[in-house]
């Protein structure tokens, strides 16, 4: 994607690049400004409502705070009225109709006053002898909010007489859903003869807050825990829902943050009350925040818009401008490139393109002068340099040979030395005959089995070899003694000829318009660090026909940059040298 989108702007002209890169110019100011300009605007605007939110937070805060102040005054009125003492102390089952007929006299007239404050609540009382009374009516089976049965029963047992917070209690029984506080009951002696409970409707206190509550926000009054004791949200109450101390290093010293609810962002608000231990948060979508300002959005898009437009008329103009001298400097310079080398350069614009211009008209005078040089010497090097690079047989390799087939006359064996004799007049006559520097495939490997033989000749059969051709390949033409040098370094370097157990093996195979000759051993292999050290390193000046580096250049230098060796190996493991190059039959 990347080459294709540098490709396609070296098509574009100088013109239309300079617009281009205006236009960007000003689209990435514009943009900036913009963004910048709204996100200020926005951000402060965001500021705004969570400060208006945070006051309604506040009111709704010092409403709760007032209802559970009203509670904690019912309990204590109760709790410290003698007659209530003194009837719980002495309750069984003969004076319960008495002690039930005075509650609800207390509980009527407690009622009539906190009606004033808008406050219905229920009390319920449970003795430790199980005797129960409820203020609301209750069915049968009613269980009295048993303390026993419930999870804060232990703060219960331990608070000698003071209140413990029931956040919200499901009362089942009852159909309500209420904040409730509860407290033991003691008797002189300081032992727990019941628990009284004074409860309110949650519903009460979520009307209080019910008229700010838009469509998609929600409201949660918690206590110090986390629990939700009210919210739009019925179904959370009573839970845990809010883990607190995460909470304070959301926040930090902030009472609002944006993040994200439900998988969309969210203005979160809070606010926290001393005094009666609730916290209370506010979730509203930032979309239903932002709403009243879309409209600034579109002004400022549209304010853009035009910005973008004017620009870009002129960087049209100024581009042309640019351009101009630079269309005439390319029709010059495509006039040399179609091969008038006495075009001149007299362009007068820019001090830059005129200096360019008169640049480029001594480049060409000195280009004329040196052109015919240049291809002469260019020519004279390519020829020298494939002379040295074709092959050659190593002067060490025929005195070892002639060696061999001496000491072979001189031992007797008349039939080995004749035997070398032939393959090595064989090898001799393949190098040496003819002036082509191309060979078929067909002949080169021919000629590697007569080598091989002869080497497996030298060194007692210490080896074996395997040479095939892919019929489809046989006919296609390959530099002269291309394949010889990676067949001596496996002989020489790869096989262990002490072992007796060497294999190596020349595969040439056609594949489709490619082929691929493969030299294997099966000897001790390479690190990958001697593999790039062979393939970088300077071959010795007087063995470089030996150089697998060699062989890599001599094929790319006859079929391009995109052909050449590759080596696979691994110590221990063999060493496997496939070449690779263009089928030319």
């Amino acid at each position: 994607m990347f080459k294709r989108l540098v490709s396609k702007w070296k098509k574009i002209s100088v013109r239309g690049g300079t617009m281009a890169m205006l236009v960007c110019v000003n689209t990435v100011i514009i943009l900036l400004l913009s963004l910048g300009a709204f996100a200020f605007f926005q951000k402060s605007f965001v500021n705004e409502i969570a400060g208006a939110r945070s006051d309604v937070l506040r009111q709704i805060a010092e409403r709760a705070r007032q209802f559970k102040t009203n509670i904690y005054t019912l309990s204590n009125l109760y709790y410290n009225d003698s007659r209530f003492l003194e009837a719980a102390e002495n309750l069984d089952e003969e004076n319960k109709e008495k002690f039930f007929r005075y509650m609800d006299e207390l509980t009527e007239q407690l009622q009539v006053s906190f009606n004033q404050v808008n406050l219905d609540f229920y009390v319920v009382y449970l003795s430790e002898n199980g005797i129960g009374y409820c203020s609301a009516p209750a069915p049968e089976d009613y269980d009295y909010m048993n303390p026993k049965t419930k999870i804060w029963y232990r703060d219960l047992y331990h608070s000698e007489g003071a209140i413990v917070d029931v956040a919200s209690y499901r009362d089942r029984l009852l159909g309500i859903t209420a904040y409730t506080a509860v407290r033991t009951v003691l008797d002189s002696q300081g032992e727990i003869i019941g628990y009284l409970m004074i409860s309110a409707d949650e519903r009460q206190l979520y009307q209080m807050y019910s008229e700010v509550i838009s469509e998609e926000s929600n409201i949660y009054v918690a206590d110090g825990e986390g629990r939700i004791v009210s919210s739009n949200r019925d179904t959370i109450i009573g839970f845990s829902y809010f883990h607190m101390e995460n909470l304070e290093e959301l926040f930090g010293e902030q009472n609002h943050i944006i993040t994200k609810i439900s998988r969309r962002d969210a203005l979160f608000t809070r606010y926290s009350d001393s005094e009666s231990g609730f916290t209370v948060f506010e979730e509203i979508p930032l979309s239903e925040v932002l709403h009243p300002i879309e409209s600034i959005r579109v002004v400022v898009i549209i304010l853009a818009l035009l910005a973008l437009a004017g620009g870009t008329v002129m960087a049209w103009g100024f581009s042309g401008r640019i351009a101009a001298p630079l269309r005439k400097l390319c029709s010059d310079v495509r006039q040399v490139e179609d091969g008038d080398l006495n075009q001149t350069f007299t362009i007068q614009s820019f001090s830059e393109i005129n200096d360019l211009s008169t640049g480029m008209a001594r480049m060409l005078a000195r280009i004329r002068e040196l052109i015919e040089n240049v291809r002469t010497q260019e020519e004279e090097k390519r020829r020298l340099e494939f002379n040295w690079l074709q092959a050659q047989i190593n002067p060490h390799f025929m005195y070892n040979t002639l060696f061999s087939i001496k000491c072979a006359v001189d031992m007797g064996h008349n039939e080995k030395a004749g035997h070398m004799l032939t393959a090595f007049i064989q090898l001799l006559r393949g190098v040496l005959s003819g002036s082509e520097q191309m060979v078929t495939i067909r002949s080169q490997m021919e000629w590697i089995r007569q080598y091989i033989e002869l080497q497996r000749f030298r060194y007692d059969d210490a080896f074996d070899a395997l040479v095939e051709c892919d019929e489809r390949a046989a006919n296609c033409r390959i530099p002269k003694l291309l394949i010889q040098p990676l067949v001596e370094n496996a002989i020489l370097h790869g096989v262990d000829m002490a072992a007796g157990n060497g294999m190596i093996t020349v595969i040439a195979r056609r594949q489709g318009d490619t082929i691929a000759i493969q030299v294997e051993d099966n000897g001790a292999g390479m690190t990958k660090e001697r593999i790039w050290e062979v393939m970088t390193a300077k071959e010795d000046v007087d063995r470089p026909h030996l150089g697998v580096r060699n062989v890599h250049e001599r094929i790319r230098l006859h079929f391009g940059e995109g052909w050449g060796l590759h080596i696979e190996s691994a110590p221990e493991r063999g060493t496997q040298i496939t070449l690779s190059f263009p089928a030319l039959e």
